[in-house]
């Protein structure tokens, strides 16, 4: 029925949804925290364009899936994602307190970027002496989008805004031609490393993963970087640095209060100053020494980033595939031992009626999708050693009866009986299957209501070319 397959995707979506944060969450602060570890050294050394990188490799790491996808690649086994009572309601709620926590982040980070917006078309625009001063520093950086110029008085510090059409903001006064000079080296090179648009990511990170404790001082910290990585720039081209800082400390009066993280600003606090400044002088020392130790720091934090990686996708799929486990075995003790289905006209098979016989095998899809419309179904798949192949969901009525009949290519000779398995499991785990070492025939007869699943499994030590023939009577 239409309303059991609706109720059927809802669920594997919440898990879907909440095994993707989670995952992403947990990927991200392992590869950030081994960021700090390294950050003190490249910071000591002068690495800030190494620092910078390595910490975009962070950014990228919460927000990018690789181990959602792993997971699908590596563990196509059914088992991990599954859908098992009462996985589907634990992560509901779960999903449901993340909503609200997610709803009222979303709200706030919407209200920063009205009053960001509202500062835009309210500002003024420049006169033209200040225009060209920008022009010509946008035609020195190469920066080839149209960057626009208005002053305010609604703020104490220059910013700049925007990915696609960027503005750079100035406090309403008299500014000197060396003003100028440092507020547009500054805020074009900012649009020239494209750090509004990795500060929009942060934003985005830090409204999914509102709950994580780490991402306030993720957000911070790539601001951080990206100012120096941006002083470092501006301070190759104008060449004096004490005259760079003493300008931005004459023009930055107090911190931008209206949600920084969407813009870049030309002074922040003065504490941050002082970093700023100790990683710029830092970098006076630099030699070939410093060079090769940051790119080993780097190395190892990228090969250390994939250990991470591949622990939490083997992680994960231990604690899923363990849970599903338990919850199997409570299920089982606990169900009600009446049957509800039966299999009938078998000879010479082993006929079992239990939950999970193959749990711990890998589970690929049938290619051949079961549908009530078409009632038979004949195909050939192969299907590898210690592997199991289970078909979609079908809704049966109490009375129905699926017949199976299948063979595969091992050796007529062969006569272990609990090679080659096949019958039908429903949504609670349980099955009914019969055995034989080269074929199976049997029919099910459906009594309780429900979803279904045809499976047909490989407990050979080799492949086997599985001939798979089902059909549904829907005669009761």
């Amino acid at each position: 029925m239409i309303w059991i397959n609706i109720i059927y995707t809802i669920k594997q979506t919440i898990i879907y949804i909440m095994s993707l944060i989670l995952l992403n969450a947990l990927t991200g602060s392992c590869i950030f925290i081994c960021f700090k570890l390294l950050e003190k050294p490249l910071e000591k050394m002068g690495l800030i364009k190494m620092s910078i990188r390595l910490l975009r490799v962070v950014i990228l790491s919460f927000l990018i899936p690789v181990v959602f996808v792993l997971l699908f690649r590596v563990y196509d086994d059914n088992v991990t994602f599954s859908i098992d009572y009462p996985l589907p309601y634990v992560f509901g709620c779960f999903l449901l307190i993340w909503a609200v926590g997610w709803g009222k982040a979303f709200v706030h980070s919407i209200q920063i970027h009205k009053r960001l917006k509202y500062l835009i078309n309210t500002a003024c625009l420049c006169e033209k002496d200040v225009i060209k001063v920008k022009d010509e520093w946008q035609k020195k950086l190469r920066i080839h989008q149209n960057v626009i110029v208005k002053q305010t008085y609604t703020i104490a510090t220059p910013i700049i805004c925007g990915i696609i059409k960027p503005v750079i903001l100035l406090p309403v006064k008299d500014y000197s031609k060396e003003e100028l000079d440092v507020i547009f080296a500054h805020e074009l090179m900012h649009c020239r490393h494209k750090d509004i648009l990795w500060k929009q990511l942060c934003a985005f990170s830090r409204i999914v993963f509102w709950w994580n404790p780490l991402i306030q001082r993720f957000v911070f910290d790539v601001d951080s970087w990206n100012e120096s990585y941006c002083d470092q720039a501006v301070t190759k081209i104008l060449k004096n640095k004490k005259e760079y800082f003493t300008t931005i400390c004459r023009l930055g009066i107090k911190p931008f209060e209206k949600g920084a993280y969407l813009c870049a600003t030309l002074y922040e606090d003065k504490n941050q100053l002082k970093t700023r400044i100790y990683r710029i002088r830092a970098i006076e020392s630099m030699n070939i020494i410093k060079i090769f130790a940051g790119l080993c720091m780097g190395t190892l934090l990228f090969v250390t980033s994939m250990f991470a990686v591949i622990f939490i996708t083997r992680g994960y799929h231990d604690i899923y595939m363990r849970t599903v486990i338990t919850v199997s075995d409570l299920r089982e003790k606990y169900m009600d031992p009446e049957p509800i289905a039966e299999v009938t006209d078998v000879e010479k098979l082993e006929v079992h009626d239990e939950i999970r016989l193959a749990k711990k095998l890998p589970v690929v899809p049938m290619k051949e999708r079961i549908t009530r419309k078409k009632d038979d179904l004949v195909f050939v798949q192969k299907l590898k050693a210690g592997t199991r192949m289970e078909s979609n969901s079908v809704y049966l009525k109490k009375g129905e009866t699926v017949e199976i009949s299948n063979g595969n290519s091992m050796d007529e000779n062969t006569k272990n009986d609990s090679k080659f398995v096949s019958g039908i499991i429903d949504d609670q785990g349980k099955e009914w299957y019969a055995m034989n070492s080269m074929d199976v025939n049997c029919s099910i007869k459906i009594q309780k209501e429900g979803n279904y699943r045809v499976f047909v499994e490989n407990r050979y030590k080799t492949k086997v070319k599985v001939f798979m023939f089902t059909y549904l009577d829907n005669k009761k």
